[in-house]
């Protein structure tokens, strides 16, 4: 089963994607039951923290990209802004050890776009070994370009390299 928010992205607001298996009757993952986590962005990682907990498996992005509002309430309050890096990483830490962090933005570029980001978070959830799926299961199943290819085989390195 599969549940998605849509709208708040064309408003400036966190869009957030729920893909579950065997849930039962609700599209809706409780507190603390999420098995992972992919952030392409560092703060919507933070955002989802009350789904994470010491099992939860979560892989952030270290691009921070500032949303309009977040950058209007900056220029109104001389330059205070969203949390660093380094303490969104530190406040998911505090609930789960198993925490992957790259900049996976630049792995997308080198991949040969930035619209591959997606691919690249896939694929390093699996290269973490943490599915009971191989990346050549994704791979073999899903017809790739040679961009995306590149682009899940460099998150599938990724997390090879912290796991």
């Amino acid at each position: 089963m599969s549940g998605q928010l849509h709208g708040m992205a064309q408003r400036g607001g966190a869009v957030q994607s729920s893909v579950m298996l065997d849930c039962g009757i609700s599209p809706v993952i409780p507190e603390g039951k999420a098995d992972f986590v992919l952030g392409l962005e560092p703060i919507e990682c933070a955002r989802a923290l009350h789904f994470v907990s010491s099992r939860t498996w979560v892989f952030m992005n270290t691009t921070m990209v500032t949303p309009f509002v977040v950058a209007q309430d900056q220029i109104r309050n001389r330059g205070l802004g969203p949390p660093s890096v380094p303490e969104l990483e530190q406040a998911l830490r505090s609930v789960t050890s198993r925490l992957c962090v790259a900049d996976a933005t630049a792995l997308a570029e080198q991949a040969g776009s930035i619209r591959t980001l997606n691919l690249v978070m896939l694929g390093s959830l699996f290269g973490a070994d943490v599915l009971p799926y191989r990346p050549a299961d994704f791979t073999d199943t899903v017809a790739l370009s040679e961009e995306n290819q590149r682009a899940f085989m460099s998150g599938v390195t990724w997390s090879r390299v912290l796991s």
